[in-house]
């Protein structure tokens, strides 16, 4: 994971773990799951996997643990 990535995916589970609010726990989520999505994304584009546009990867390819 690049850097950047990284960094924006550790802001948002952290930001996640504490949010009282369930809408904008919703949002942090379903931001995370964005980043991790893109992320698949380039990973796939580098290995030579095209991903047709507006289709998301089935699953990611990596543990999340």
């Amino acid at each position: 994971m690049r850097g950047e990535t990284k960094e924006r995916w550790r802001e948002l589970c952290e930001r996640a773990v504490v949010e009282d609010d369930p809408d904008k726990f919703i949002e942090t989520v379903q931001q995370l799951i964005q980043v991790l999505e893109d992320e698949e994304i380039r990973r796939r584009t580098i290995m030579g996997i095209r991903v047709p546009p507006g289709e998301k990867p089935a699953k990611l390819s990596y543990p999340l643990a």
